[in-house]
């Protein structure tokens, strides 16, 4: 005869946030789990969207983790200012970009100013922002064309429509200015459609 299955009933329970920042301040392991339930998908989305892996994602979790026990520690009086889901998520985000910076991981040539501000970018600090927009452009980058990805590095080095046709072996200089108009915009539509560019500026 088999055991009949038991659930937690704290894995069941939406616990509200008041209940996640009780339990971990007695560092519950059953909240723990809780967290990790609810919180970690979106945080590890986040991660393999951007340049990194399942490892990456498990360890920047952890670390998200070990920030908010510091803080709960350091303030007693501890208020969320978001819900505990976006805390965890904005503590991971901040944490991956420190990561991809120290790293270096993330390289793109640099793209045209114009085709840089075709893509809205709608976030309170663009600045840090700044590497995850990088992994974006440079993972779009590769996935267009091959003579738009030629075009549009040629372009950004201040290299000239008639050089650029000599280069390539185009017909002219109003080919070349025809293409490069077409490939920024499938290149700003396909950034647009990218799911690391929905999950986390839309």
């Amino acid at each position: 005869m088999c055991d009949s299955a038991v659930s937690n009933p704290l894995l069941v329970k939406r616990l509200s946030d008041e209940e996640i920042i009780a339990g971990l301040r007695k560092r519950d392991n059953r909240v723990l789990q809780y967290i990790y339930k609810n919180s970690y998908n979106p945080i590890k989305q986040l991660i393999l969207n951007n340049a990194g892996c399942d490892n990456d994602a498990e360890d920047i979790f952890q670390e998200a983790l070990i920030v908010i026990f510091k803080k709960l520690r350091e303030e007693e009086e501890f208020r969320l200012k978001a819900a505990f889901n976006t805390y965890i998520y904005s503590i991971s985000r901040l944490l991956w970009l420190k990561h991809l910076r120290n790293i270096r991981k993330i390289e793109i040539d640099p793209l045209n100013r114009d085709l840089e501000e075709r893509i809205e970018f709608e976030e309170p600090s663009p600045v840090q922002d700044k590497d995850l927009r990088m992994a974006i452009y440079q993972r779009t980058l590769m996935k267009i064309p091959e003579d738009c990805q030629k075009i549009l590095r040629l372009t950004a080095q201040d290299i000239s429509s008639r050089e650029i046709a000599e280069q390539l072996g185009f017909r002219s200089e109003g080919y070349v200015r025809k293409r490069r108009h077409f490939c920024k915009e499938y290149l700003v539509t396909k950034i647009k459609e990218d799911a690391g560019y929905r999950a986390i500026f839309d």
